[in-house]
Parts: structure tokens; sequence; C-alpha cells
């Protein structure tokens, strides 16, 4: 174990990719202990690994959210929000939460919405006289609903490694998604007052309407995935197909935006992204099955509960610990290194299983704001061209709305579970 523990120690700080991180991590750790026996089991683990029906739907969730995008939906989906809340003081930057927690609908992903929403709204808030550190800051933690609502990557890939349902954990995310940008509303109401940011002209019903009807046909994206799941007409790697079909004849025939350059870009993109996705689960793979050899899931929990046996205060242990692991490695890099472990926890402390799934993603999103790693930080960074200091200075007060979401969903369950139990998917 001190072999494996100082090789990942090592990469890591030299900056290699978290997935060669755990690969070099495993060969050193099978080579010193004399197992190298096992090193021809390795990729028979890895295709295991990725050998998951579940994993079907990451690729097609990313494919539908590609095609979407190149029917101008981003532009649509932040002109319904406009004209709701626009003509409020901050209008703009209550349209830039909620088109982040509508376009999060579509694409799954935290820096796709960040990269989206911030090319198209820090212009205009820019023009209208908004500090652009600010606007970058609230655009960049408004992203990290895109995890947390339908269709969600990182609750796929916790639902595959826990083997927690996820539909479920589909559905669970909402809520918490919902109290996020409500949160966030508040505090830019409070500061477009305090600045005096302007307001935008109040739009008439009918403009507000033919702002909805435009926007209809993505909206009903995260629609269909919900009910669909929620029928049990399809599984949640159909609804994925489903999905992907929906969107493919929405931006062809309705939005006619869909050539066939466009088409081979969304086919590439989904590639490189997917590609990227399964590697690392199937390096995952490799790492669980040290962690089960080495009993390190168990010596977790008989370290927590050591400590303590308050359930609330081995939560804030846990929590503390996916902060500061957030703030190193990715989302995926910190749901293979933990989840096994967090699942053992989970089971000793009588967690909800889904409960503990929103917590854990939420908590682990958080460290898409934080530096050093904080990949929405450098996504709004490089849209705006400032420096990613100051954009994280400015996203504090905004990330304490954040951990204030993170302690609610982990005091108060049911913030995360009436949904699923309202929908009757329980």
């Amino acid at each position: 174990m001190i072999w494996l523990g100082s090789t990942f120690l090592l990469t890591l700080l030299i900056g290699m990719p978290i997935a060669f991180v755990l690969g070099f991590s495993a060969l050193a750790y099978f080579v010193t202990t004399g197992q190298t026996n096992f090193l021809l089991v390795m990729p028979q683990r890895m295709l295991a690994g990725m050998d998951m029906f579940v994993l079907l739907a990451i690729p097609l969730f990313v494919l539908a959210g590609s095609i979407m995008d190149v029917g101008g939906l981003t532009r649509r989906l932040i002109g319904f929000a406009n004209s709701i809340v626009g003509r409020f003081r901050g209008g703009l930057s209550l349209t830039a939460v909620w088109g982040c927690f509508l376009f999060g609908g579509v694409s799954g992903s935290a820096a796709a919405d960040a990269a989206a929403i911030g090319t198209v709204m820090v212009p205009d808030m820019k023009r209208q006289g908004y500090d652009v550190d600010y606007s970058a800051a609230l655009i960049a933690v408004s992203s990290l609903m895109a995890p947390l609502v339908p269709p969600s990557i990182a609750m796929i890939l916790y639902g595959a490694l826990s083997g927690t349902s996820i539909a479920q954990l589909l559905i669970a995310g909402l809520a918490p998604g919902i109290l996020l940008a409500t949160l966030l509303s508040v505090y830019a109401i409070i500061v477009a007052r305090r600045r005096n940011y302007p307001t935008a002209p109040a739009q008439s019903l009918a403009e507000i309407v033919q702002g909805f009807w435009k926007a209809i046909p993505v909206l009903l994206l995260p629609v269909i995935i919900v009910v669909g799941i929620r029928g049990g007409i399809f599984t949640a790697t159909e609804a994925a197909a489903i999905a992907a079909i929906y969107a493919l004849l929405v931006a062809t025939f309705l939005y006619r935006a869909m050539t066939w350059a466009f088409l081979k870009e969304a086919f590439i993109s989904t590639a490189i992204i997917t590609s990227a996705i399964y590697f690392l689960v199937a390096i995952a793979n490799i790492a669980g099955f040290i962690f089960a050899m080495e009993q390190l899931p168990q010596q977790a929990v008989a370290l927590l509960t050591g400590i303590s046996d308050d359930p609330l205060v081995i939560l804030l242990m846990v929590n503390i610990i996916l902060l500061f692991m957030g703030m190193f490695l990715d989302t995926i890099g910190v749901l293979i290194l933990t989840v096994p472990a967090l699942m053992a926890i989970g089971s000793t402390l009588g967690l909800d299983p889904v409960h503990l799934g929103v917590m854990v993603v939420f908590n682990v999103l958080v460290g898409f704001v934080t530096p050093p790693v904080g990949l929405c930080l450098f996504v709004i960074a490089g849209v705006t061209g400032r420096p990613m200091e100051r954009i994280a200075v400015a996203a504090l007060p905004m990330i304490g709305i954040a951990l204030i979401v993170l302690a609610l969903i982990t005091l108060f369950p049911q913030i995360s579970l009436f949904l699923p139990e309202l929908l009757g998917a329980r």
C-alpha cells in the first residue's frame, strides 16, 4: 500500500491525468507486492468495467446535448428566461441563473453549461454595466445545476459505480437544483439592488408566450426523460436513446439547423467526451479491485466510526474530505476513488443510497468552482478573457450559497427524496 499511495501522490503532483495516475498506481501496486499475475487480469477488469448496459446512457445523452446545441437552443432558452425575469432589477443576472438551469436539462454537463451560457450572456451583461468578474462567477456557480437535473452524467456514473437506481438519482437531483437556483436568484437580486443594475423592458404576455413556444421543443427533452422513466415506458439507458433521436428530429425538421457538417461535429465531440469517461471507468474497475483486496472501504468505515459514532459528525467529516478532494481532482476522479468507501459508510449509518448519491455528487460539483482545478472557472475564464483568480474571488459568496445547499441536503434527506417518493419512483 505504501507504493500505491506514493505512486499516486507523485504522479498526481506532476500533473498527470487522473486516469493515468490510477493506472500507474495500480501497476506499481501489483509489481511491488509481487502479484504480477494480476497484470494479466488488468485488461479483463478494464473491459468488465466498461461492459455495463447503464453506461450506454452517457454517449447517447452527450450526443443529444450536442445535437440540440446545433439548433441554437441556447438563445431560445435565454430568450424564454429573459421574457419572464428580465423585467426585475438585475434581470440579466436572473436570466443567467435560470438559463443555466434550463440548459442543464439538455447538456447534463457543468462545463458545457458554463461555456454555452457564458458565451452568450457575459457580453450582454457587460454592455449593460454589469461587473464582468461578477457575471462570470455567477454563471460558473449556476452551471453546477447542470449535473443535478436530468440528464446528469455525474448521476449516471455514480449509479453505475454504486449500483444505485439511476432513475431515482436523476429525479432526486431536481429539488436541490431548484433550491440552488432560487438562492442564487435571491443573491443576484440583492447584488443588483446594491449596485443599481438595470432592468429590461417588461415583455407582454404575447411575447412571453412566443418565447415559451420557441423553447418548448428544448424544454420537453428533460420532461420526456423524467416522465418516460417514471412511467416505466423505458429505462434510463433507453431514455438516452430516445433523447438522442428526439434531438436529431427537432434539430433537423423543426429548427432546420442540422447539416452533415454539424452532425459530424456532434459525433466527433461525443466520441471524444465519451472515450475519456469510459477510459476512466475502465481504470476505476482496477482501482476498485485493489481497494477490495486491501479492504480499504472497511478501513475507512472503521477509521471514521472510531473518531465518532454520531452520524452527523461522520457525514460532516465525509463532506470535508470530499470538498478537499474536489479542489484537486475532477468529479469522475473523486467518484472513482471514494464510491466504494462511501457505500460502506452509508450502509453502516443506514443512509438512503439515493440521498447519499445526491449529497456526494453535489459535494464533488462544488470543486468545479474552487481552485486549483475548478473546471468551470477555467472554462468561464477562457470565455471572458478574465483572470481566473479574479473570477474565483467574485464567486466566494456564491460558493458559500452552494455550501449552504450542501448542508441542507445533508441534514434534510427529504429535500432529495420527496420527488422520487411523490412520483412513485421508489
